[in-house]
């Protein structure tokens, strides 16, 4: 009997992946000229690793583009918005092609949401999205749209923790960016951003890299930055976890003082519509 031989096409038509993906949408797909399409402005990835644009752009000299990207007519007659696959279209370039498979939707009714929805969900899959782009994407979704933190984890899949760490990057200080723009770790920054003294913060940035996240927390705990505070026993940490559970969003429990009772509740809210879920549970519904 002969031997099969193998043989990989760039024609886009035998590629499976772009195959299912045609099946698994039902939209109409075709090649397009790479000069009528247009990368979309509020594409929420600003930086591509260039190493790895190269080794993709050398996988489809070899292999074609495997998966189709997603555009949508554009208002000017025979260009196309992009949606989904700006890293494949950098990387086809690269390789010197004219044309790549693609997936047109022509909903009338495709929202801008929507398309930042599917950007979105196609980026944090990838690990290399940094996170002020991630936080910056959701923070355009919540402020253009008013939507809730649930609502947010609902569109992409994620924890309502996820949304709430990436919307806390957003507020904060110059100096937290900046640390985050050159690399340093994202929840060693969030810890940071609990201390409000400037110059105790730069201390601990100035080490950051070689800091672990425990020494962190170790060094943070014996240098409180508003006075000292009661530690929380374990009742109080119960009904703060209940109040949180209850109402979906970031609660904060402190004493102000070792020698009084009092203290003070904290309840992080991102939006209008966060806010009448709070007064609905604790006032509509104990009426």
């Amino acid at each position: 009997m002969a031997k099969k031989k193998l043989v990989f096409t760039n024609n886009p038509l035998f590629s499976g992946p772009a195959l299912q993906e045609r099946e698994r949408t039902g939209i109409p797909y075709r090649m397009i000229d790479l000069g009528v399409i247009d990368p979309d402005p509020d594409q929420p990835r600003s930086s591509f690793d260039e190493d790895r644009l190269k080794e993709l752009s050398h996988s489809i000299k070899t292999y074609g583009v495997l998966s189709p990207v997603l555009v949508r007519p554009a208002r000017s007659p025979g260009r196309y918005s992009l949606v989904s696959g700006e890293r494949r279209i950098r990387a086809a370039k690269m390789a010197g092609l004219k044309t790549v498979p693609a997936l047109i939707d022509q909903k009338d009714e495709q929202s801008k949401d929507r398309t930042l929805a599917i950007q979105l969900v196609e980026n944090l899959q990838r690990a290399d999205l940094s996170p002020l782009e991630r936080a910056h994407a959701i923070g355009a979704l919540q402020e253009t749209h008013k939507l809730s933190i649930r609502e947010i984890a609902d569109r992409l899949s994620v924890s309502k923790s996820m949304v709430q760490r990436s919307l806390d990057i957003l507020k904060l200080p110059d100096d937290l960016l900046n640390a985050l723009k050159n690399g340093a770790s994202e929840s060693k920054v969030l810890l940071l951003a609990k201390i409000e003294d400037e110059e105790i913060r730069a201390s601990y940035l100035k080490d950051i890299d070689s800091l672990t996240r425990d020494s962190l927390e170790k060094g943070l705990s014996k240098r409180s930055t508003k006075g000292p505070k009661e530690e929380l026993g374990p009742d109080d940490r119960r009904v703060a976890d209940e109040i949180q559970r209850a109402i979906g969003l970031k609660v904060r429990l402190t004493r102000v003082s070792p020698a009084s009772e009092a203290g003070k509740l904290t309840i992080d809210f991102y939006s209008h519509e966060d806010l009448q879920e709070i007064y609905r549970r604790l006032i509509v519904e104990t009426a």
